[in-house]
């Protein structure tokens, strides 16, 4: 995805554009509409690309069956709808409203609708929900077409916030891992779709040896952009039943096993410190995003900031 910033009064060329960030599409004005006036910018095209469009003119969009797309899709501006099925959902700033692949699709957007969208890797979603699920999906996996929750919304709001913050540079593999991971689990635990219900189920209880075998595989490939997910799917269960095995016999998540095990080979990186060495460095090498986070988790697990570590590092090294 080589676009970044397009902007064009040309119809046809924003059509060219468009359906090269989406799929091919048949675009229409509204009959009130004298022409229109297309900004599309994309950033972190290197993994789950935000793109913010406007048309600036009524439009009426026919996306045919909407080949693989997910596409999150937040009003920024203006008001739009979308219509898949027989399903309908209006948006206004402030809304977001998730689009499903493989299902006739059609949009109706105002002249001063403007989206700050995110396209979903299909075959990650799918293979994520399955993880969860401890199986192959057998039908394809469909959100409800409604708008997400007021709490969801504050939450994806500031995802939004964080993936364009990230998206200047490319991230370690064990940030950009852990990333793509929230996301996607925000989206399939937070906004209802037709595996839901099944997902809601108690899971199977896990074995304490099933536990142990998680923590060795977890403390052997910690260094490694290792997800709960990829856990899960080493032992040949669900990410539910992990979790649920974990709570069972440790009191504790997967995740936050592993987050203790990334925090201490932080905390070594802090020690071992040279002049060029950062807080930040160490935090997103392994896989900590949210700074402030890292810093208050660190002092709770080390009783000392991380700022703190590092300058007492170069001291005994004689380099402050």
């Amino acid at each position: 995805m080589a676009l970044e910033h397009v902007h064009t009064r040309d119809l046809a060329e924003a059509i060219e554009t468009v359906g090269q960030i989406y799929c091919e599409h048949r675009l229409s004005l509204d009959r009130r509409a004298s022409g229109i006036d297309t900004t599309l910018d994309v950033s972190g095209a290197a993994r789950q690309p935000i793109v913010r469009l406007r048309y600036g003119a009524a439009v009426n969009v026919d996306a045919g069956n909407f080949p693989d797309l997910y596409l999150i899709m937040r009003c920024t501006d203006g008001s739009g709808r979308v219509r898949q099925g027989r399903r309908e959902a209006d948006w206004h700033p402030g809304v977001t409203v998730p689009v499903s692949a493989n299902v006739g699709t059609d949009f109706g957007f105002g002249a001063e609708f403007s989206q700050a969208t995110i396209k979903a890797d299909k075959q990650k979603l799918d293979s994520l929900c399955g993880a969860m699920l401890g199986r192959q999906l057998e039908d394809t996996l469909r959100f409800e077409l409604r708008p997400f929750s007021a709490s969801l919304e504050r939450t994806w709001s500031s995802t939004l916030d964080l993936l364009e913050s990230t998206a200047a540079a490319p991230l370690p593999p064990m940030a950009e891992a852990a990333l793509q991971e929230f996301v996607l689990t925000l989206l399939l635990e937070g906004h209802p779709h037709n595996y839901s219900d099944e997902l809601a189920r108690r899971p199977d209880r896990m074995s304490s040896r099933l536990v142990k075998r998680a923590e060795l595989f977890m403390r052997d490939h910690a260094h490694e952009p290792l997800t709960v997910a990829d856990v899960a799917r080493e032992l040949g269960v669900s990410i539910r039943g992990l979790q649920a095995g974990f709570q069972s016999c440790r009191n504790y998540t997967p995740t936050a096993f592993l987050r203790s095990i990334r925090m201490h080979r932080a905390r070594q990186g802090l020690l071992e410190a040279d002049v060029c060495t950062t807080v930040t460095d160490v935090a997103i090498r392994n896989g900590f995003l949210h700074l402030g986070r890292f810093s208050a988790l660190y002092k709770t697990c080390f009783g000392e900031s991380p700022m703190q570590t590092l300058a007492r590092s170069r001291a005994a090294e004689g380099r402050v």
